[in-house]
C-alpha cells in the first residue's frame, strides 16, 4: 500500500552568521578619517613651526634692536658685518608714503657709508614696504646698509617731518624673509586644520550611518521572502498534525485473516 508524501518544505534564505564566523565589516568613511588626522596633524606641525620661526627668527629679534632718538641720532655697536636696516619707530608710521627723514651713517674709522632706501635701489619713495608691531614697538623699514667691519657705527639724522620728531630710529637685521616664512607658514597650517576639520566630520558621518545600518540589520530583514506567501495551498491549514486519511488508513491497523 503506498501513502501520499508530505508537502514539500518550502525554501528560506540562509540565516545570518554570528560569533566566530562573522567577518569583520569595514565601515565606511575611513578614507576621509584617516586624511583628515593626517592633515590636522601636518597643519598643526605648521602652525608650530611658523610660530617658532616669528619668535624666534622675526618679531622676536625687535626687543633687542639698538635705538636713537630721531632728533639727534647716535652711535650704535654693530658686532657683525653685512646687511643692516634702519627702522623707523612712531605710531603714525602705517600712514607713510614716503621715508620723511634722511640719514647718514659713518664706521668706525670715520668714513660715511652708504646708505640707501629699504628695498629700493634708486631714490625716492620705497619700492618694497615692510613694517611691524611688536610688544610696544611700531616700525617701518627705511633704510638698509653694509657694514664691512664689526665696531661702532654714528646715524645722523636730517630733514625730519615736525611730527616724526619725537620718533626713534631702530637698527636691526632684516627680519622680513623670516615673517613672511613664519606668516606663510602658519597660514598653510591653518588652511590643513579647516580641510582636516572638513574631512574628519564627513568621515565621522558615514562612519555612524554604517554604524545604524549595521545595527537595524539588511533592508527588509525579518520579512517574508519577495513571493513568499505562506507555502503552498494547505501547507498551514487547520489538521496539518493529522491529514484526513494519512495517520489512519481503512483496514491498516488490522489487516482481515492477519
Amino acid at each position: 500500500m503506498t501513502y501520499p508524501s508530505p508537502p514539500e518544505q518550502p525554501s528560506y534564505p540562509p540565516a545570518p552568521v554570528f560569533g566566530a564566523q562573522a567577518q569583520p565589516t569595514r565601515l565606511r568613511g575611513r578614507l576621509p578619517r584617516l586624511l583628515g588626522w593626517i592633515f590636522l596633524g601636518v597643519g598643526v606641525a605648521a602652525i608650530v613651526a611658523g610660530a617658532i620661526v616669528l619668535g624666534t627668527k622675526s618679531f622676536g629679534k625687535v626687543n633687542g634692536f639698538q635705538r636713537v632718538p630721531v632728533a639727534t641720532g647716535g652711535t650704535v655697536q654693530l658686532n657683525g658685518t653685512g646687511k643692516w636696516v634702519i627702522y623707523l619707530e612712531d605710531p603714525n608710521v602705517d600712514s607713510l608714503d614716503r621715508i620723511p627723514f634722511t640719514v647718514g651713517v659713518r664706521g668706525p674709522s670715520g668714513s660715511p657709508v652708504p646708505a640707501v632706501y629699504y628695498g629700493n635701489p634708486g631714490v625716492g619713495d620705497k619700492v618694497k614696504r615692510f613694517t611691524y608691531d611688536y610688544n610696544g614697538h611700531h616700525g617701518v623699514a627705511a633704510y638698509q646698509f653694509t657694514a664691512n667691519t664689526p665696531g661702532r657705527y654714528a646715524i645722523q639724522v636730517g630733514q625730519v617731518e615736525p611730527q616724526f620728531s619725537g620718533a626713534h630710529l631702530a637698527i636691526g637685521r632684516d627680519i622680513t624673509t623670516s615673517t613672511v616664512a613664519g606668516a606663510l607658514l602658519v597660514v598653510f597650517g591653518v588652511v590643513l586644520a579647516i580641510v582636516a576639520v572638513v574631512l574628519l566630520i564627513v568621515g565621522y558621518v558615514k562612519r555612524g550611518r554604517h554604524k545604524r545600518e549595521l545595527r537595524s540589520g539588511p533592508p527588509g530583514w525579518g520579512a517574508p521572502a519577495p513571493g513568499w506567501a505562506g507555502g503552498p495551498p494547505g501547507y498551514a491549514a487547520p489538521g496539518y498534525g493529522q491529514q484526513p486519511g494519512y495517520g489512519q488508513q481503512p483496514g491498516y491497523g488490522q489487516q482481515p485473516g492477519y
